[in-house]
């Protein structure tokens, strides 16, 4: 040993835990492992990836999770993509059994119970906020939904919208935040040109927070904004459309179609799963005016995205690695997440690769959030 070098490994053995956390968490699987094995105060110091809970440091690093719900028990697993480790949380709350998930923004939860129940949930603190009953001549019917701010100090301005496709335009079931009455509006066709070929499926609508707008992919490529009034949900919004269709042979191909508000360029960016091998397309939709500009997006760069029915999002990429893909709700082997590489063309688990997505697992109810550092204290 040479002379010094004993005193230099106290200094970097005995680093403060937070700076280790810190530095822990911009680490994928196998790097976080190898960092934990450098010597026996790191490894004290840094939880196992099988050992730790919802309440734990990884937690409050503000990275991406996928929650999955079970109906029946109302218990949660949660999914951490930069650890590829899972933990089944037991939430011993009564009144989640029977519930489903319909859409996330951030960590709250917008959920439904039953034919009539509707409350926000949050998997980290277990806070639960109860919204008014669904009007019984609608039940919970309506396929599609979201809401326009996490429930926090500001959400007394909180819009929540459902859509159901049958007709055109969609009709719009909504409420306020503090309002005790859903309203329901419907449309005329004729109000609307009666476009028949601008019938939507049900996907995950993207709300505009600060126009007060939400956007609507059609199953054709076409695109329906609709513009609610800020002020209150008892005035009708109003319905935009645009955009010219996708050919015959691209709309036969499409599998799945997720969107994600692209906060950077402005506009969305609608992702498209084919029946061929599970390719992926992905298309930036924005307004320049009155027009549609759509732009085939060939790299993220520097971001990644992460999508699922009811809750999708693009963010810069918190670890090496992980820049330029895209992770779905998907699992090879029951537990090892799975990513899509846009450069390679290929989905990849930590020992899989594939060009398509036959032979993966897809749960029912998962859904992506992004666990907010203003509800923890660290």
């Amino acid at each position: 040993m040479e002379p010094g070098e004993d005193v230099d490994r106290q200094y970097w053995s005995n680093a403060p835990t937070d700076m280790l956390r810190l530095i822990s968490s911009r680490l994928v699987a196998g790097e976080y492992v190898v960092f934990r094995a450098v010597c026996k105060n790191w490894r004290l110091s840094l939880p196992d990836l099988h050992d730790y809970s919802y309440s734990s440091p990884f937690s409050c690093v503000n990275t991406p999770c996928l929650i999955t719900f079970y109906e029946e028990t109302g218990d949660v697993e949660f999914f951490y993509p930069l650890y590829n480790a899972q933990i089944t949380q037991n939430m011993d709350m009564p009144e989640l059994r029977g519930s489903r998930i319909r859409c996330a923004i951030e960590d709250w939860l917008l959920m439904s119970k039953g034919d009539y129940g509707m409350f926000f949930f949050n998997p980290f603190t277990k806070v639960i906020m109860k919204l008014p009953d669904l009007l019984e001549e609608f039940k919970n019917s309506f396929p599609s939904w979201t809401f326009s701010c996490p429930q926090d100090s500001s959400s007394s301005d909180c819009f929540v919208v459902g859509f159901f496709f049958s007709g055109f335009p969609p009709m719009v079931y909504m409420i306020k935040v503090g309002e005790s009455i859903w309203k329901i509006h419907t449309f005329y066709h004729d109000e609307y040109g009666n476009n028949k070929e601008l019938f939507f499926v049900p996907h995950s609508p993207v709300y505009f927070k600060n126009d007060n707008i939400v956007y609507i992919l059609g199953h054709k490529g076409t695109l329906a904004i609709l513009k609610i009034n800020e002020n209150s949900t008892e005035e009708s919004p109003t319905w935009k459309f645009h955009g010219k269709q996708l050919s015959h042979r691209k709309q036969n191909s499409i599998r799945q179609i997720f969107t994600a508000e692209d906060i950077d360029n402005g506009g969305i960016l609608v992702i498209f799963l084919t029946h061929e091998e599970g390719k992926v397309d992905i298309w930036r939709y924005k307004m320049n005016g009155e027009e549609l500009e759509k732009e085939k997006v060939t790299t993220l760069e520097d971001k990644t995205l992460f999508v699922s029915y009811g809750g999708s999002f693009l963010k810069p990429s918190v670890a090496r690695g992980l820049a330029n893909k895209i992770y779905f709700p998907m699992f090879h082997d029951n537990n090892k997440g799975v990513f899509y590489c846009l450069e390679k063309h290929k989905y990849y688990s930590f020992d899989y690769s594939s060009t398509n997505c036959f032979n993966l697992v897809q749960p029912i109810s998962s859904i992506w959030i992004q666990p907010s550092s203003r509800n923890y204290s660290f």
